[in-house]
């Protein structure tokens, strides 16, 4: 009899082929690595600059306004058509009376007894600001430009298409200064001492006075804004002292202060945010905001023409006065002498490039080059006042009422 089998119990090992599927991860390749890093801190910054905005917006709601927002957009089309157009003769509106010429955005500003014109580089009137004014004077920024009434009491803010602010002060207006970043200051008189400066911050707020025991003769800001520097001529004892003073914005006292004795007080302007030029009728130094005199040197001669900006210095000396010799000192902007040479002529304006220097004569202008000392002259017409640089081959020949390009070929 057969006995009926039994169901095995035991296991049966399941083969390799048979196991179930394991999902597998594909390796990252190393570009692919680089990619999600880069999306990582793509997102990362994203988030940043979302919180920046809305930091900066609640805590400078002020900013952003309809006027702020409308400037903007004019202000680019007024710079856009600088950039656009082609260097021409400009001629002013206004032809009698004293006037004022400068170099401002690539085009001529003209500021005159009628008020202040100002033209893109091919002839084109951007602004037409009216503003009478006696003796009219003005100082220009890369950005503003601040025109007032020597003597008077009236200035006005523009920038390169429309007037930004009029203003009035209770003593006359003896000088100017103004930087990129909107802050202006004005050397007036008064009655209690003998000069002061009035700081205006960009929003045209006067937001400190500094009451002088000196007679202010020049004062420069820098281009940020953020320091301003004063120079002014003490008298004690019967002699005359040059003194130079440094303030951070908002600071009561002077984060430098240097007194030049038995020196005449002439110019002073900022070569960078840190470093200052001053130049008294003994010498010319170069300061810094830690109180280090980074050069001096003795002037030997008689100051004609002193010029600063963001490349340095420019200074024309008149060494001797019957062969009508001329000593002409180029500075970098720490003052490191550039160029030191001499020429016999007789120098009425100056105007200082990268690496080149432009003079003007009665009869021509002559530019210098720095590096090589090689010099070429160019026949104008009589009559020019002043020049300014365009680029290291062209230059503005300013004339009353009207500005001529001249031009000079490679070398």
């Amino acid at each position: 009899m057969n006995s009926q089998e039994k169901p095995s119990n035991a296991l049966v090992p399941v083969q390799e082929s048979e196991k179930s599927p394991v999902a597998v991860t594909p390796k990252t390749s190393y570009w692919g690595r680089v990619a999600i890093r880069y999306t990582w801190i793509w997102r990362m910054l994203l988030i940043l600059l979302l919180i920046f905005a809305a930091l900066f917006m609640l805590l400078f709601s002020r900013a952003f306004t309809y006027d702020s927002v409308f400037c903007f957009f004019r202000d680019l089309q007024a710079v856009s058509s600088f950039v656009s157009s082609d260097y021409g003769t400009v001629t002013s509106t206004y032809t009698a009376g004293d006037q004022t010429v400068l170099s401002y955005r690539g085009g001529i500003a003209f500021i005159n007894s009628g008020g202040v014109e100002i033209y893109s580089p091919d002839g084109e009137r951007l602004l037409n600001a009216e503003r009478p004014m006696q003796n009219p004077r003005a100082m220009a920024s890369r950005k503003y430009l601040v025109a007032y009434d020597n003597g008077g009491t009236s200035f006005v803010v523009t920038n390169s298409y429309a007037e930004l602010f009029r203003g009035e002060t209770e003593f006359p207006i003896l000088g100017v200064c103004v930087s990129d970043s909107g802050h202006f200051a004005l050397i007036t008189s008064s009655d209690q001492v003998l000069s002061q400066v009035l700081l205006y911050d960009n929003n045209f707020n006067l937001i400190q006075r500094f009451q002088r025991a000196s007679a202010t003769v020049d004062v420069s800001l820098a281009d940020n804004g953020k320091r301003i520097a004063i120079l002014g001529a003490n008298a004690a004892q019967g002699t005359v002292a040059s003194k130079l003073d440094i303030f951070q914005l908002g600071d009561t006292n002077a984060e430098v202060s240097h007194l030049f004795q038995n020196e005449i007080p002439l110019s002073v302007g900022f070569t960078g945010n840190r470093n200052v030029m001053v130049l008294t009728n003994k010498a010319v130094r170069c300061c810094d905001t830690d109180q280090e005199i980074r050069m001096e040197m003795p002037t030997n001669g008689t100051p004609v023409g002193f010029t600063v900006n963001d490349y340095g210095a420019l200074l024309v000396l008149e060494t001797d006065k019957i062969t009508g010799t001329h000593r002409v000192l180029a500075f970098e902007k720490k003052g490191d002498v550039l160029y030191d040479g001499s020429l016999d002529a007789d120098i009425h304006a100056l105007a200082l490039g990268d690496e080149e220097l432009f003079l003007l004569t009665k009869d021509q202008v002559i530019r210098l080059d720095a590096n090589s000392g090689e010099s070429t002259a160019k026949a104008i017409g009589e009559g020019a006042i002043g020049l300014f640089v365009v680029d290291d081959r062209q230059v503005r020949i300013c004339y009353p009422a009207k500005a001529d390009i001249l031009l000079f070929e490679n070398t």
